[in-house]
């Protein structure tokens, strides 16, 4: 499965916070090489999820419109959908929400969902040093070992150092992690990443400031001492 999601801009000074993880649950009829999971932050306050399930290379194509996995997809505890249709969505009392949907493949297509959620930095969070982002966790029932691909849309991702969770691809506007969906389940998974050069940037500039800051209060201090010299003459 893929998680994308897309985060909101924080001044370098603000600390981020930590991004919170959906679920997703996977029973297949058929193996499934890969899960990608999307999101987009398609205004100030609402996320959309999506996620998109790919059969092996050289796999035979279902029929058109045969149910091929079935999917359970769980936000954050206390983020709700935009949209909760009954049966298949159900929000429980302590807060957890979940979405049944049965994906079926369709002539030249992947089967894929879509879901909004009521959230803003929904899954990851970044600014000129540091970035912060959240595979989800994952719950496959079927044969194969599939790939989970999480995508966020984050512009220069490639300037971060995500050397804990490293990149498997960097574009301009978007980054993908890739992990394996072994013994059919994966925890949540963090990636954090920090953009060295900014880093230091900023670094120096707080010394700068410090220095200045020591000098006109020196300058201050001198002026003081001037004044109350004159004073006492």
């Amino acid at each position: 499965m893929l998680f994308l999601v897309t985060a909101g801009l924080y001044p370098s000074t603000t600390q981020l916070p930590v991004p919170l993880s959906s679920t997703l649950a996977l029973q297949a009829t058929r193996p499934v090489a890969s899960i990608t999971y999307e999101v987009d932050q398609i205004s100030s306050y609402v996320a959309e999820m999506k996620v998109t399930i790919l059969l092996p290379v050289g796999a035979p194509i279902p029929p058109a419109n045969t149910p091929a996995v079935g999917l359970v997809v769980s936000p954050p505890i206390g983020t709700s959908f935009t949209t909760c249709p009954a049966p298949a969505c159900r929000s429980e009392p302590n807060g957890v929400s979940s979405w049944k949907v049965l994906l079926a493949f369709r002539p030249f297509t992947s089967p894929n969902g879509t879901f909004s959620v009521r959230a803003h930095g929904f899954g990851g969070t970044y600014n000129d040093v540091n970035a912060s982002v959240v595979a989800p966790a994952v719950i496959y029932h079927g044969s194969g070992t599939p790939t989970l691909l999480t995508q966020y849309n984050i512009p220069d991702d490639a300037k971060y150092d995500w050397s804990v969770f490293p990149l498997a691809f960097a574009g301009l506007t978007f980054a993908t992690w890739s992990e394996p969906v072994t013994s059919g389940q994966i925890s949540a998974r963090v990636a954090d990443g920090t953009d060295f050069a900014n880093q230091g940037k900023d670094t120096y500039h707080t010394f700068l400031a410090g220095v200045i800051l020591g000098l006109a209060g020196g300058a201050l201090l001198t002026a003081l001492q001037e004044t109350l010299d004159a004073n006492k003459k």
